[in-house]
């Protein structure tokens, strides 16, 4: 999806950001921009959980026409929405 790249991008940018504070020597400027980038990979985990969340009678067709496909995608999706909220605070607090 659109969103999860930019998550990507966020999550790079601001270990470049927290890589530039260190090497200036300004340990809690990273501090303040680690948490910014937290709150920010948060933020759009939940919005992209939501979005597959509100969609999720609609995902299904999106792969199959066959209406048991589409009530099974229905079914898991709340699933993926959370996989996503944990995968996009994962990669931040990993340093990707």
């Amino acid at each position: 999806m659109l969103l999860e790249m930019v998550i990507i991008i966020v999550i790079v940018r601001g270990s470049i950001r927290v890589s530039n504070e260190l090497g200036a020597g300004r340990p809690q400027a990273a501090r303040l921009a680690t948490r910014v980038v937290i709150l920010l990979a948060i933020s759009l985990g939940v919005c992209e959980g939501l979005f597959m969340v509100l969609a999720r009678n609609l995902l299904g067709y999106a792969y199959s026409n066959e209406k048991e496909v589409a009530l099974y995608t229905a079914k898991l999706t709340p699933i993926l929405a959370v996989c996503t909220l944990f995968d996009s605070l994962q990669c931040v607090l990993s340093g990707m």
